[in-house]
């Protein structure tokens, strides 16, 4: 077979491929007539695509629909992609927009790893905190917004299994308090640390799903206490939900 001919079937099969995803369920009959090819033609696709598992035949209506064998391949593929990348474009913006800090977090077990961390040109403060830190969820902001996602049982146990001590005057240690900063997060749609895991230091954030749905990232604007009232905080929770939207759906 010619060079030609081989890239001419490849355009040719991806052209049935397409018309399967853009239409749902054809016939052959259908698919000749919108891709342009003979019946002959497309059946012999069919046959090979129906034979690499990618589509399949109803037996109940003899059309060709596709399989989630792309859809496992997509999902692979996504989940390769360093979230670093992809969500850098939107995160380096909100220091330009609030003059505060931003944090990258993934969770790990009970615990958050810090993996990026954006800061302002024009803030003079710095924060103390570092790409690799790594602290318990149930302190921090982006450990409350992951949590939300979680259900209570599984909350429990986070709880449960860790040693929650008093770092600050601040710091929740009342299960029956931490819960209902729980439901106020999943209401809001965003998690607030109002000096909860280090003095001097209020965070907001809001928790980012993997191409699967399972929330494992999630990011924070910090800023000392002095600079977050109730009225900033609410302020930047509206901008982070907005951001997690964004950097959840890709757009531009």
């Amino acid at each position: 077979m010619s060079e030609q001919s081989s890239v001419q079937s490849v355009e040719r099969a991806f052209r049935i491929i397409e018309l399967l995803c853009e239409k749902g369920e054809l016939g052959i009959t259908e698919l000749a007539a919108l891709s342009g090819l003979n019946k002959a033609t497309v059946y012999r696709f069919l046959s090979t695509l129906c034979g690499l598992g990618y589509v399949r035949k109803r037996a109940a209506n003899e059309k060709y629909t596709l399989t989630l064998k792309f859809l496992r391949l997509s999902a692979d593929t996504l989940s390769k992609i360093d979230i670093r990348r992809y969500a850098r474009r939107y995160l380096e913006q909100i220091p330009k927009i609030t003059g505060e800090t931003v944090h990258l977090v993934e969770r790990n077990g009970n615990e958050t790893v810090y993996i990026d961390k954006f800061e302002s040109a024009v803030n003079s403060v710095r924060m103390v905190s570092r790409v690799g830190l790594s602290l318990p969820m149930v302190y921090t902001a982006v450990g409350k917004a992951l949590m939300s996602h979680l259900d209570d049982e599984e909350i429990r146990k986070i709880w449960d299994s860790s040693a929650v001590c008093k770092k600050t005057d601040k710091t929740i240690t009342d299960f029956g308090v931490f819960m209902e900063e729980i439901r106020k997060v999943r209401e809001n749609g965003y998690a607030a640390d109002r000096e909860e895991n280090e003095e001097g230091v209020c965070c907001v954030a809001a928790a980012l799903p993997d191409v699967y749905g399972e929330y494992r990232y999630a990011f924070s604007v910090s800023a000392p206490s002095s600079r977050m009232s109730e009225e900033k905080i609410a302020e930047i929770g509206r901008l982070v939900t907005e951001t997690a939207a964004k950097i959840s759906c890709h757009d531009e």
